[in-house]
């Protein structure tokens, strides 16, 4: 009688755990920070010794995230309220769907809410690599049009190259006279981790620039947010060039982009005679954020580029 008390007390904290789809790039050591937990914990719970899971496995989050207050015994805290070290590591749990958002950010792009320790100096921090990652990356190269903020983070599997090179081309062949645009990292030479991301690390990955009617100051050095100047016409000519490639089996795979500079995209769009079917197709707004059948997905941050990301190429049948 005991033990079918104990199951059904281990079955109702099953059904009762969070769950978590792992994306393409991102490890159980990711998760583990997104959600506030230690890497242990995570793989007790899913009774794994390893950290790399395939992209769309589902994994349990467990219930470790607590808040500690001075005199309270939770786990890692004594009760004077000292933390030990494993501890230290583990973030407050997200309360609102914002915060989730923000925190699961860090698995997508732009790492400041795990690693906040801005460059001093302006230079890259160490890239943390895994030798061989991407054999068959190649350097985004100089060209017309674009300029390649940190070359050495500039590193894409071929096709990533090719799609954003003429991207960018068709704004170009349309609107003649725009500036040249500010291309963020794709990814290191040899792939895996790079500083202050999470994503950014199979060479499918790029941060794009905006446009703008006036050139803002330090562009296209820095990204810079969309402004009144937002140049709408032709960053929405960059953004149809991206979904274009969509049919393709390595052309876009989803698009990420802050929910306010959608609704420019959008109303600016729609004035002009966009069909509503092609709009749904491309964003996701005016539909709420769970609603991910748009290539273009809101994630906050991203005010002052755009983020895209690829399918990885077909693998090559043996002979």
């Amino acid at each position: 009688m005991r033990l079918a008390v104990v199951m059904v007390m281990v079955m109702a904290a099953q059904a009762r755990a969070e769950r978590h789809t792992v994306e393409r790039g991102e490890t159980l050591e990711h998760v583990a920070q997104v959600y506030g937990c230690s890497t242990a914990a995570i793989l007790r719970a899913n009774h794994v010794d390893t950290t790399l899971v395939r992209a769309g496995t589902v994994v349990v989050i467990p219930s470790c995230h607590r808040a500690t207050t001075s005199g309270a015994t939770t786990s890692g805290a004594t009760t004077s309220g000292a933390r030990t070290p494993s501890a230290t590591t583990q973030a407050a749990a997200p309360t609102t769907a914002d915060d989730r958002a923000r925190l699961a950010l860090a698995v997508i792009d732009g790492a400041t809410v795990v690693d906040p320790t801005p460059e001093a100096d302006g230079r890259d921090a160490p890239d943390a690599v895994e030798p061989d990652g991407l054999p068959g990356a190649e350097r985004l190269p100089a060209g017309d049009g674009y300029q390649v903020r940190r070359p050495q983070r500039a590193f894409g599997e071929p096709h990533v190259v090719a799609h954003l090179q003429g991207a960018i081309a068709a704004v170009r062949a349309l609107y003649p006279d725009v500036h040249t645009l500010a291309i963020g990292d794709l990814s290191a030479r040899e792939g895996g981790k790079l500083a202050h991301h999470l994503s950014h690390q199979t060479g499918l990955d790029v941060d794009v620039g905006f446009y703008f009617h006036a050139l803002p100051a330090g562009y296209p050095a820095v990204f810079v947010e969309a402004n009144a100047d937002l140049d709408l016409p032709a960053t929405w000519a960059l953004v149809t060039a991206f979904a274009r490639t969509s049919h393709l089996p390595t052309g876009v795979e989803v698009m990420f982009l802050d929910r306010a500079v959608q609704k420019r995209l959008y109303d600016w769009a729609r004035a002009r005679g966009t069909p509503d079917d092609q709009l749904a197709e491309i964003l996701q707004y005016p539909r709420p954020r769970s609603d991910l059948s748009a290539l273009v997905h809101h994630w906050p941050n991203h005010t002052d580029h755009l983020h895209v990301r690829f399918r990885a190429a077909p693998a090559t049948p043996a002979r």
